[in-house]
């Protein structure tokens, strides 16, 4: 790892330990074990960590995501292997996403944050649909491609995610994944 990727390691511990107001680049400085004015090599200010710690943990949790679904064999068990792993992930990162939860954060934050969000859930909309898509190239699938099936799936794992860890719903997530895999290959009669 190297002294960037340390930094923005560092700063995610300290992001979430302290709150995105409250932390300095002395604190995440001394976290990394290095002087304040050897972060400035690397990063501008504070809003250029915080951002580069965004797009890192975007790409990581899309990354892994991808590498899941794709050691997966068929279509069944890569958009199962999805659900559980898009509920699972954000499940393990939770604190991460309370950081971004409080009022008051800058707009340029919020319009970074914004885009970030976009881009993951454009990510998974890509992921899923070219399961499905692979699916139907190989006759897995006899259906023709359509985004409310990519969306049916994306609502199944955000959905469940926030209604059992935001709201605090008694929800079993693996009976719901289970029930949405069983509707999308057998339908409802």
């Amino acid at each position: 790892m190297g002294r960037k990727e340390e930094i923005i390691a560092a700063a995610e511990k300290v992001f979430i330990k302290y709150g995105l107001e409250k932390i300095t680049l002395d604190d995440i400085a001394f976290e990394c074990g290095i002087k304040k004015t050897a972060l400035y090599y690397y990063f501008k200010n504070k809003d250029e960590i915080l951002s580069a710690m965004i797009k890192t943990k975007a790409m990581a949790i899309s990354d892994h995501i991808r590498s899941k679904v794709m050691e997966c064999d068929n279509v069944r068990d890569r958009l199962r292997t999805f659900m559980r792993s898009k509920i699972s992930i954000m499940q393990e990162n939770m604190r991460f996403m309370k950081l971004f939860e409080r009022e008051g954060l800058p707009k340029r934050a919020m319009e970074f944050l914004n885009k970030v969000e976009r881009s993951m859930t454009d990510s998974d909309f890509s992921l899923v649909k070219e399961v499905i898509s692979q699916g139907i190239k190989n006759n897995r699938i006899s259906y023709q491609m359509s985004d409310s099936l990519v969306l049916m799936i994306l609502g199944v794992a955000y959905g469940s995610f926030i209604g059992k860890h935001y709201n605090k719903c008694n929800w079993n997530t693996d009976a719901m994944i289970e029930t949405a895999i069983d509707v999308i290959f057998r339908g409802i009669e």
